[in-house]
């Protein structure tokens, strides 16, 4: 405003100094016009026309300002109400994101009110109606929002939720791909299509989607490893019912590949081996995978390949492959077997190389066992109550719940996680 009187002022003085500067020049102009004839002199002649012009000027300004008075005041309006609306939405959004359902609700109401952005208000509505619990109210604006172009991914991932929390898993994966087909470099969508497609038991699209994940870097490579291990193994026990032994053996082959040491694709994949009379191979695998990571079904697998009828020879060959260094676990396996066998030194033997730090469980079984078999039961009987306060034995574990299995599955029975159940 201030910038605006001092640049009027600097004209008036420009005109003012303009006039005075032709009033002080000589000279009359002559003006015939239809019979008339005036005589003015020529400095107050041009200061009135320039005089004319401003005041010609100033009047035009004025009835331009008059008639955009109306417009400019509507203007003025509609950036008001548009700037209280974009508040609601921020209020609207911080409010569902503390879990405020009342604020949420108001706020996407005045934000709907004044604001003529479908997109935005629907998408805090859908929202707030979500939250409060409005599952119809918010499968309403989600499908709108997937209707329409620029918001069809967050519609689809809305409606993908409502399915989960309905447990329409069918729906919720079909929501899921859709979604993904629209951003199909999301981190977060990828990773959870991994897990979706694997619970519907499409393990091969399972796959698919581990390996896209893993080129945008949206999964931990340890966990996808694990993750697919458990897939190619399932895959594999899946063509060994159809009877693909070679499509099977693809497989496990690729499970292997994934970890090394992963016990299920192992041990069938060592069956598969010696229905092929391909022992060799067998021996070679469980061998290596013995050293690394002992398991029972490994020790029973070697006897099929071993084929001695005395249970003393199969002792023996297991303690050849096992390192003195080797894990409590496989101290545990050989004790076991020895004591079954009646051979109670060999046993008393393994077990004396086991660590005081790796007792467990099964270490004070098979002490009490021993002690069984010199008939000492007050010894046994000691060994078993210290069995139940000892650490637990290696079984199946899930990662993530820590429910235990006696075999292993692709899906924990208590969290319904994927590939989470390892062997610990």
């Amino acid at each position: 405003m201030i910038f605006k009187v001092v640049w009027w002022s600097i004209k008036i003085i420009f005109v003012c100094l303009l006039v005075a500067l032709i009033s002080n020049q000589e000279g009359n102009t002559e003006i015939i016009w239809i019979g008339w004839k005036m005589e003015i002199p020529t400095s107050i002649l041009v200061g009135g026309l320039i005089i004319l012009i401003l005041i010609i000027l100033w009047i035009y300004n004025l009835w331009k300002m008059i008639l955009e008075l109306p417009s400019k005041i509507s203007r003025l309006l509609r950036e008001n109400r548009q700037k209280s609306g974009y508040n609601a939405l921020a209020y609207g959004l911080v409010a569902s994101s503390a879990g405020d359902v009342e604020s949420a609700q108001k706020f996407a109401a005045q934000a709907k009110r004044l604001l003529d952005n479908k997109d935005l208000t629907e998408m805090l509505s859908a929202h707030a109606a979500h939250l409060s619990g409005d599952k119809s109210a918010a499968y309403k604006y989600f499908n709108s929002l997937a209707d329409r172009k620029n918001t069809k991914f967050h519609g689809q991932l809305g409606l993908m939720r409502l399915a989960i929390e309905s447990n329409d898993h069918k729906e919720a994966l079909s929501r899921a791909r859709i979604a993904s087909s629209i951003q199909p470099r999301n981190p977060k969508l990828n990773s959870m299509l991994v897990v979706m497609e694997a619970k519907q038991d499409n393990y091969e699209k399972s796959i698919e989607a581990l390996q896209k994940a893993r080129r945008i870097g949206s999964i931990d490579e340890t966990r996808a490893q694990q993750l697919g291990a458990s897939l190619h193994t399932k895959i594999g026990f899946v063509k060994l019912e159809e009877n693909q032994l070679n499509e099977a053996e693809k497989s496990f082959s690729l499970a292997i590949r994934e970890k090394t040491d992963f016990i299920p694709a192992i041990i069938a994949l060592s069956k598969i081996f010696i229905s092929k009379d391909n022992e060799r191979k067998a021996l070679s695998l469980l061998s290596k995978t013995w050293k690394i990571q002992p398991h029972p079904e490994i020790s029973k697998t070697l006897k099929l390949i071993w084929k001695n009828e005395r249970s003393s020879s199969n002792i023996a060959n297991l303690i050849k492959l096992t390192d003195e260094n080797a894990s409590a676990q496989a101290r545990y396996i050989i004790a076991d077997e020895a004591i079954s066998a009646g051979l109670t030194g060999e046993a008393k033997d393994q077990l004396s190389k086991v660590l005081t730090k790796e007792y467990n469980t099964t270490y004070h079984q098979l002490k009490s066992r021993l002690a069984d078999k010199s008939d000492d039961k007050s010894q046994s009987n000691e060994e078993l109550e210290k069995a139940l306060n000892a650490n637990p034995s290696q079984r199946w574990v899930c990662e993530t719940c820590g429910t235990t299995s006696d075999i292993w599955k692709i899906k924990c029975d208590n969290c319904d996680r994927i590939g989470t159940l390892d062997w610990n």
